[in-house]
């Protein structure tokens, strides 16, 4: 941040609100890509012997999304305590290089050299080791003149404690507005009540994310480091190796000025679009138990139960529905690419304060999406993982049900 320029709380929320669009934008993106990687073995693009470690390199993804949701969780605290409310909002895949000052894309791209040079370059440290020289031709030469502007996320995170330490007052919010591990499952998630557990919150987003000057393994640019560097051993040992599956880029149940993805790929084939458009379902609906559970209002049995929740959906539901959709068929066409998960946004209205409101909205949402489902899985083309999912979500939709009844009765 221009050490000469005011700092103002509208600022500052400005910047936690592009902050909150990139961690989402990020998880997405992760995501994506490890849902991506094969599930079973593929003659000489996924020996067998080969498999068990593309499932690490999954899990390892997996490991890496699930802990930019926690950011994103914690942008949203720190949000709540500079005065603001959370926002959870983000645009539609793709955005090219100037939406953000990062000056990178951001898209949903299936496992690669490709999409791990994107991740490599989010979460560049300031400070690079020798070894990683090379993830500085990544990112963009810094600018001297330019205010608030940033080329990676750790950049942001340090022009936002910048600010945060300069604002007189900069802690405004309710204490009793945080959120913290009683209300939703992120063990490490800090609640922002001052200067120093706003700094905290800061420093576990970046130290995740960078690592520290003399340890970079177990952060995510020291991850993804190396499975760009495993992913290259494993290609030059085997040229036709190919552990993702060949999905589309970007992909949408629909391309219209009012979906806002103009420049993403529709999915063309009837049943997978129908399947993708479950998966949007889903992700919007547990985005707004989210919301909820991070609003500093309304009933707190309520944003216990949404929060919780929310998390299982992602889990049990998200999880194998986006994997079944990047092995189905994006097109008609024989031996054409396959799909993926769209992570895509409408418009759509976000939980009322109303416990009794918030509740009803839920619970029909979700008995829809049951609905959607089940007719889903019996159509002949459902590939088995379909009977499963269907499952998972009878169970999911009794137990919210079950839980909604409780909360009502506190």
């Amino acid at each position: 941040m221009n050490s000469d320029a005011a700092i103002t709380r509208s600022t500052l929320l400005k910047l936690l609100t592009e902050a909150c669009e990139l961690e989402h934008g990020l998880a997405c993106s992760y995501l994506y890509a490890a849902m991506t990687l094969r599930q079973q073995p593929d003659g000489k693009k996924l020996p067998a012997d080969q498999l068990l470690l593309v499932r690490q390199w999954a899990s390892q993804l997996y490991f890496v999304a699930s802990q930019e949701m926690l950011h994103l969780a914690q942008a949203w605290n720190l949000l709540t305590a500079l005065g603001g409310t959370p926002y959870y909002l983000r645009p539609n895949f793709p955005q090219n290089t100037k939406y953000y000052p990062l000056h990178m894309r951001l898209a949903l791209e299936p496992f690669g050299e490709r999409s791990l040079d994107r991740f490599v370059g989010y979460e560049t440290p300031a400070n690079l080791l020798k070894e990683h020289s090379f993830a500085a031709e990544l990112i963009k030469p810094r600018s001297a003149d330019a205010t608030n502007s940033f080329r990676t996320v750790g950049e942001l995170y340090d022009l936002i404690e910048e600010g945060i330490a300069k604002l007189a007052n900069a802690i405004v919010g309710e204490p009793s507005a945080q959120v913290g591990t009683d209300l939703v499952d992120f063990p490490d998630i800090v609640r922002v009540v001052d200067l120093d557990s706003a700094r905290k919150a800061i420093h576990l987003i970046t130290h995740q994310g960078e690592g520290n000057e003399t340890d970079r393994a177990d952060c995510h640019f020291g991850i993804f480091v190396k499975l760009r560097g495993d992913l290259l051993e494993q290609q030059k040992r085997n040229p036709e190796f190919s552990p993702a599956h060949p999905t589309i880029l970007n992909p949408a149940v629909d391309t219209s000025e009012g979906y806002g993805a103009p420049h993403a790929t529709r999915i063309e084939n009837n049943h997978t679009r129908r399947v993708a458009s479950l998966f949007d379902g889903l992700y919007s609906l547990m985005l707004r138990m989210l919301g909820y559970t991070f609003s500093p209002c309304g009933s707190s049995e309520l944003r216990q139960m949404l929060g919780q929740s929310a998390i299982m959906l992602m889990a049990t539901v998200l999880k194998p529905l986006g994997e079944t959709l990047t092995s189905l068929p994006a097109t008609d066409k024989p031996d054409g690419p396959t799909a993926g998960p769209p992570f895509g946004l409408t418009r759509h209205v976000t939980l009322p304060v109303d416990a009794a409101s918030a509740r009803t909205l839920v619970t029909e949402r979700l008995q829809e999406l049951t609905t959607m489902a089940s007719e889903i899985a019996s159509d002949p083309a459902a590939p088995d993982s379909m009977a499963r999912i269907e499952t998972t979500m009878l169970r999911v939709r009794d137990m919210v049900e079950a839980l909604a009844i409780r909360a009502a009765g506190t």
